[in-house]
C-alpha cells in the first residue's frame, strides 16, 4: 500500500464538492466504506495511491492532477 501526500486528499475533496457528490455515493461506486474514503479525504489516515486511482477513474479526473 503506497501512501500519498496530504494535498491528493485535499484535491479530491475538492473535485468532490465541484461535481456536487456526497462521499458516500462515492465510496459506494469505488468499493470502499463511506467513513473510510472520509477519513482519507479528511486526512486521519493516509490515501492510497489504490483509492486515489479508483476515486480520480471514478470523477474522470486525471490522476496527474491528484498527484501534483
Amino acid at each position: 500500500m503506497t501512501l500519498l501526500k496530504e494535498n491528493a486528499s485535499s484535491i479530491l475533496k475538492k473535485e468532490l464538492a465541484s461535481k456536487g457528490l456526497k462521499q458516500t455515493y462515492v465510496a459506494k461506486n469505488i468499493g470502499v466504506t463511506a467513513p473510510y474514503l472520509s477519513r482519507m479525504l479528511n486526512g486521519s489516515i493516509n490515501l492510497t495511491v489504490e483509492v486515489a486511482i479508483k476515486v480520480a477513474r471514478f470523477l474522470d479526473v486525471p490522476l496527474e492532477k491528484i498527484l501534483n
